[in-house]
């Protein structure tokens, strides 16, 4: 599956955060997965990307015009580019078949919202994945079931995120989507 790791790049994250989207990265990579990412090659968004080098699999970047420098410092497999931050959410959105959030600032948050947004308005079924590493989202889910309960989001919005803690919840989560392609594809072949 085309999978879009959204993540910090800041340079500055701490090593267990870049740790972590290496061992995601792997993980991803070992089990045929591709990488949808935003072409940038520091903090934890540069390590899920050199990981899924390092493992032979393939890398689609989605960069802004103003950033498209950085990709001569990088060797991905395709590039699209996009005018500004917005249209690269949406090319993001549209060029992948599941959306996972690992830890991150102010950009990842606002594609997070941004995919949810879309999600809503397309009644679209594209898995949204919040990966909650060492309870990072978990200020985040609280304000989520606060404005539920305030009324301002539906308890459908609200189910729109599937929320994983931990490599082997989101392999299992990985295999069930699949599993559940492939029925789909078996109907349509049957038809």
């Amino acid at each position: 599956m085309r999978i879009f790791v959204g993540c910090s790049s800041n340079s500055n994250v701490p090593l267990e955060y870049r740790d972590l989207a290496s061992n995601v990265a792997t993980s991803l990579a070992q089990n045929n997965h591709k990488l949808v990412f935003k072409g940038e090659e520091e903090g934890m968004s540069g390590k899920c990307f050199m990981t899924f080098k390092y493992e032979g699999a393939k890398t689609k970047a989605i960069v802004e015009a103003k950033k498209l420098d950085a990709l001569k410092e990088i060797e991905v497999d395709a590039y699209e580019v996009e005018m500004n931050t917005f249209d690269r959410t949406k090319k993001i959105y549209a060029s992948s078949e599941v959306i996972l959030i690992l830890p991150g600032g102010l950009g990842t948050l606002a594609e997070l919202f941004s995919f949810l947004e879309e999600k809503k308005n397309t009644n679209g079924d594209m898995p949204i994945i919040l990966f909650n590493y060492n309870h990072y989202y978990d200020p985040l889910l609280l304000f989520l079931k606060s404005i539920f309960k305030q009324g301002f989001i539906s308890e459908s919005e609200l189910k729109r995120i599937d929320v994983v803690s931990d490599i082997r919840s989101l392999e299992l989560y990985l295999k069930r989507l699949e599993k559940e392609e492939n029925k789909k594809e078996d109907v349509k072949d049957e038809k």
